[in-house]
Formats: C-alpha cells, structure tokens, sequence
C-alpha cells in the first residue's frame, strides 16, 4: 500500500511541474491562449449533436445596438443552457446617437450577413464568408453564396438584391422583415406586397414610406421598374397567392452542400482565414488599413478544428499571427469575426472573458439544448406540403383519375388562382367529353379558338382560352384575365356552376340556405344558391348559415368539389 502511495506522489508530482499546453477541450470553459506572444483567451464548442446556435439583434433590429450584457440576458431566457457568446457580424459602430436616429443615415446598420432560425434577416445576396451551424450541431465554415427570394404560386420568382437593406435603384427588388427597425422613405413608384401566414396579404401602391413590418411578416419592395417588368411578364404577385421565402446557400467546398442546407443560424465576416488548413487570407479584399494582414488590434476568430468542435478566441494580434497559431494547433477552416471595440467573449460561469468596449448589433450564442431535437429548425411554409387530413383521399382520386393535369403546381393548401382553376375545370370536362365531341362542345358557344385568343392580352393559356370557349370563366375587365389572381369562394362558386352544368350536373335537391353573410355574396346569389342546393359547396362554419364568399378557395377544396363532379 506505501509502494502504491509513493507512486502516486510521483505521479502527482510530475504532472503538476509538467508545463501547462492550452489544448482545446470539449468543455464551456476558457482556456488561456498566446498569440504572437499576447496573451488571449478561448473557449471550445463540443459538436456533439446537442449544442446548436442563436443570434440576438440590437433591440430586436439589425439597424440598432444594445449593450453585450443584454444580449447574453436575451440568450439565457431562451430554451436550453447558454455555453457561451461571441460579437458578431461587421456594423456601423460610428453613428451619432446625439441626433434622431434614422435608416439609413444615422443607425447602427449591420453589414455582413446574418441568419436566424433558417431565415436571412440581414443582407444576404453574392458571396458571404461564413460561419453556419446546422440544425444537427454541426460547424462549417466556407465562401457561400446566398440567393433569398419570394417565390410566388410555387413558380413565379423574385431574387432580393438584399434583405433589410434598401436600394434606391429602379430595378431594385428587396426584402424586408420585422428586424429592420427604422420606417424609411421609398421611391416614387415602389410597389409594397406583404406577407404572413405563407400567403399575399397585400399588395400596396403609391406608399412614400415603408413602416416596420409587423412580428412574423415579410415585405418585398418592387421599384419601379421591377414591377412593371413583372407586370410586363404577368408574375406580379395578387393578395392571397401562395408566398414562399426560398433561401439558398451554395458553398464552394465541394461535397458540403447537404450540410449547408441544413444551416438554421449564420454570420457572414470577414477576412476569412483559412480553409482546410491552408491560408485564405490573400483571398479577402479591403482598402481598410485595419483589415491589412500585420494590422496589430484587439480581435475575434472562430476556427473549426479537426474534430469538429469550434474554437471561439479573442487575443490582441494581426491576422497573419492569428492565422499561424490556428495552422499551429490544426485548425481546419477559420474566419475573423468583428474586432476592436467590438471583440467580446462571454463565458458561462467564467462571465466576460473580454468586454465589449461599445455597444453590439448582434452576437452569437452557443447553447446545449440537451437533445438533437431541440436544436432550432427551420420554419415550414403552413400553405405548403401535404393536403389537410379530410382532403388527402379527394387529392389522390384526383390524381388516380387524372384530374389533375400534366404541368399543374400541386400545392393543396395553396389558394387556387384563376388559371389553375380553369386548368381543373377542363379536366373535369375532358373526364366527359372526349375527341370530336369535345371540340364541338368547345365551339357551341360560338366562340372558336382566335376569338378566345382576342380575348385576353394577359394570357395565352390554352387551359384558360378553352375555359372561356366553353362559358366556365370570363374575363374581370376588358382585355384581362388576371390568372394569377387568387379566387374568392363566390368567383368559385359562379365557375363551379357553370362547370357543373357543362357536365350535366343540375339536380337541385337540396335545401337552400339563408347565409347570414349574405350582404357579402351580393351579385353571386343566384350561383351560390345553385352550388348549395347542388351539394357542391355549402356553409363553412359549424351551427352557422356562414359561406364566407370574400374568403378564398384552396386547391384541395377545388380538388374536392370536382371529385363530386366526376363520372
């Protein structure tokens, strides 16, 4: 027992006379690092599939600051456990905060990218170095580009030239969301088109100003010229269209795309440092002195290190000795995150291993969420995706029947537009009518295929001319057909009975029903009296006589109702 004892004095004794090696360690801890011989500190992220990624913003806003206390304060109220914060993206630190502030002369505006539960809320188009953890816990670093566009009725796309950044240029299209902060002046002839829920909710013309977009809304601004060339083309976006945010990050290291498709929360800086080993930074371009390569400042780096884990440090330092100590230890891809006044690390437990000397814009957080599950995830569009639980089976006889035409966006939720609907309404009648029986019925009317084209400037749809040969749609105003308008439940209400006619359905068995919003359906009673007593629409509340006819018909309802129709 003494032999053993005395060993483990030696032992002991050895270890603590061994000389101290700062290596990282999976544990929210700071360590002590030196760099070109400055003292600095660091702090290691385990990639352990449980620990994810939050930004926080100045005020909620990426035009505003707040000091770095409240964005840690901000951190710990959320979910999960705070390991540790690091500053964030590059801003404007200068402004006067004497002087009323203003977009976007007088604000704390950030420059680099940001991304937040899978959304772009700052910046975000062309090539960005950045920093991405994903929602499975996983750390990349990589040049990336970044597209962010509103995607309108699943087809009809507008690239934004930035998000939360205004450009008074003509052709400028750009989107906005409740983190710009201030209101601020637009272009004479910008076209306003907000967005919430996944759907248009307003399309507005002649506004000099743009307010804060409210909790959860998304605003795209058209100049000018954007939305008469999207008139021109007939892809301008109408209320109640389906409308997707379509975020895209495309790196350049080969074989990671996977990943990056998966990065719920970024922050785009610069100068980047090194990738895969091998020193990057040649690669950036600044005319600022400060950014120059022997330019000696307090600094923040962030470095992906051979098991994954992510080193965040701070030390006072030029980016060339950053670099060499990062190549030293083995690190694999690193990027600069602001420096000078704006260089904080927060430890939990440790507190604030370097302060920040100005207020911030944004941070980033590390937090253990306890589970791969409760990592954030990127948000769903609630318009999107699979048809609701009671339309499921109309949806696939529709599809087994071949009601649903080659071409057709299938988006069940989705409000139908005018020319989808007639796209259906054909097909219904083709279920019908077939071969020389069918072009006769396309010419009782009297209308043939050149009078049909004459018709519309807005559309050459064959779907769309047929419908109107065969008396199921009309044109809204002379010359128009609006096919990307979104239908109201009594415009549907008016092509389901003359579909259902068409096709021999007129029985009127049914009770008529005395709607209680009957004021609203106005010129469309005698075609909702006909659907209702035809068992082809009905009430749209429970105990209630309520058809609701200004609000609007999803896909699956139309879906539905023609399922009814059917042979």
């Amino acid at each position: 027992m003494k032999t053993i004892r005395k060993i483990s004095a030696i032992l002991l004794t050895a270890l603590l006379c061994m000389p101290f090696f700062a290596a990282p360690a999976y544990a929210a801890s700071p360590y002590a690092i030196t760099i070109g011989g400055n003292a600095g500190n660091a702090v290691t992220i385990p990639a352990n599939g449980t620990v994810g990624a939050v930004i926080t913003t100045g005020q909620n806003s990426v035009n505003k600051d707040m000091p770095a206390a409240d964005h840690v304060a901000k951190a710990n109220a959320g979910s999960g456990s705070l390991l540790a914060s690091v500053n964030g993206a590059l801003f404007n630190a200068y402004y006067n905060a004497g002087k009323t502030l203003s977009y976007p002369d007088n604000c704390a505006q950030i420059m680099g990218m940001l991304m937040s539960r899978g959304e772009v809320i700052s910046r975000g188009s062309g090539k960005n170095v950045l920093l991405g953890v994903t929602d499975t816990g996983k750390f990349l670093i990589d040049r990336v580009s970044v597209s962010v566009a509103a995607k309108f009725r699943g087809k009809d796309k507008f690239t934004a030239w930035a998000v939360n950044t205004y450009h008074t240029d003509a052709s400028a299209i750009d989107l906005f969301t409740s983190e710009m902060g201030y209101s601020f002046a637009l272009q004479s002839g910008a076209v306003v088109v907000r967005m919430q829920g996944g759907m248009v909710t307003d399309v507005q013309t002649g506004q000099s100003r743009l307010n804060v977009p409210a909790a959860g809304e998304k605003v795209m601004v058209f100049n000018a010229n954007a939305w008469a060339n999207a008139c021109t083309w007939n892809t301008e976006p109408h209320v109640g269209n389906l409308a997707e945010i379509e975020t895209i990050l495309t790196p350049e290291k080969a074989g990671t795309q996977s990943d990056w498709d998966r990065v719920v929360t970024a922050v785009g800086c610069s100068p980047w440092l090194l990738e895969g080993g091998v020193d990057k930074f040649a690669e950036n371009v600044s005319s600022d002195p400060k950014m120059g390569r022997d330019y000696k400042a307090q600094r923040t780096f962030a470095a992906i290190l051979g098991d994954g884990s992510l080193m965040i440090g701070e030390c006072t330092a030029t980016f060339g000795q950053i670099i060499d100590y990062l190549k030293g230890i083995g690190a694999v891809d690193a990027l600069a995150l602001d420096g000078g006044a704006s260089s904080t690390l927060y430890v939990s437990g440790s507190g604030y291993v370097q302060p920040a000397g100005r207020k911030l814009a944004s941070m980033l957080h590390f937090v253990d969420y306890g589970s791969a599950d409760a990592i954030p995830k990127k948000g769903q569009n609630p318009m999107a995706g699979e048809p609701s639980a009671w339309a499921k089976a109309y949806v696939e006889k529709a599809q087994n029947v071949g009601l649903i035409p080659d071409g057709f966006n299938l988006m069940p939720k989705a409000n139908i537009t005018r020319a989808e609907f007639a796209s259906l309404a054909v097909s219904l009648v083709k279920q019908y009518y077939s071969g020389s029986s069918y072009n006769s019925l396309l010419t009782k009317n009297g209308i043939d295929y050149d009078a049909a084209r004459a018709a519309f400037n807005d559309t050459y749809l064959l779907d769309v001319l047929q419908a109107y040969q065969l008396g199921i749609v009309a044109g809204k105003s002379p010359g128009k057909f609006e096919p990307n308008e979104s239908i109201s439940r009594r415009e549907a209400a008016v092509m389901l009975t003359n579909a259902a006619k068409l096709v021999g359905k007129d029985s009127l068995d049914g009770d008529a029903l005395d709607y209680e919003d009957a004021a609203d359906i106005a010129w469309a009673a005698t075609y909702v009296d006909f659907v209702t007593r035809a068992g082809i629409m009905g009430s749209t509340s429970t105990g209630r006589a309520l058809f609701n006819p200004l609000g609007y018909y999803t896909q699956e309802q139309a879906l539905t109702t023609m399922c009814n129709l059917l042979p």
